[in-house]
């Protein structure tokens, strides 16, 4: 589980404001109770259970909630974190593990990018509930903050363009041509708050996909770079 510890000690939380919306959003859902309800929340890639951990904090024990992650060392870290009435499951977005009709709510943090097609919002349609939602929410970093354009620069390189990132919005592309959803909402908050050291903003941007795959050799001369830009700072924010 060593990636999935150093995943979970690198990334950041999400603010009060972004789970109390998606709070109430699952309590207008209420009405849509039904017999054949299996979840009320399936959360789609958990990961390690930053968001998982956040809102089931706000919520009652009494939802039925999904937690479910590809990643066997992510999933482990998110079993040990999560409540006792949280259920994790192994599977992907193309194949849920889910009868039709039978969530209320699907939630997608910091990773629909990554599975963004038309075959998979089918399989997600499928499974929800007439007049259920599908919500998704990123935290995104302010790139008008000149050191962190400087290391946005250094990752852009070690991006190929067939890598899904949440900026570059193909992820949007792909809902706007899916008949099946229709935007209800749209909302940018106040982002979290991240404040440390130069390691531990290098430690945040060593978590990030293509840095963290990268061979040792690799990574370490990106980690160089990304010391560089820090080197005259001794405290720094990232929201």
């Amino acid at each position: 589980m060593a990636v999935g510890n150093h995943y979970d000690s690198n990334r950041p939380s999400y603010t009060d404001q972004a789970i109390r919306y998606i709070v109430d959003v699952l309590s207008e859902l209420s009405p849509l109770n039904r017999k054949d309800l299996k979840y009320d929340v399936l959360e789609l890639g958990a990961g390690t259970g930053k968001f998982t951990e956040k809102i089931t904090s706000c919520i009652s024990q009494d939802v039925k909630y999904l937690a479910s992650e590809p990643s066997e060392s992510f999933l482990g870290v998110l079993r040990n974190k999560v409540p006792s009435f949280v259920d994790c499951a192994s599977c992907t977005a193309d194949a849920l593990p889910l009868p039709n009709n039978s969530v209320k709510l699907i939630i997608a943090a910091q990773c629909f990018h990554w599975f963004a097609n038309h075959e998979n919002l089918q399989e997600l349609y499928r499974v929800l509930v007439p007049g259920g939602r599908f919500v998704m929410l990123w935290n995104n970093k302010d790139w008008s903050i000149p050191w962190v354009k400087s290391i946005e620069d250094i990752l852009t390189q070690y991006y190929d363009e067939d890598t899904p990132r949440a900026v570059s919005y193909k992820w949007k592309h792909v809902i706007e041509n899916f008949s099946g959803f229709s935007l209800k909402n749209h909302q940018l908050l106040p982002g979290i708050q991240m404040k440390g050291n130069r390691d531990f903003v290098v430690g945040h941007f060593s978590s990030i996909s293509v840095i963290s795959r990268l061979s040792p050799e690799e990574k370490q001369e990106a980690l160089a770079k990304f010391y560089n830009v820090l080197v005259s700072k001794e405290m720094c924010l990232i929201e």
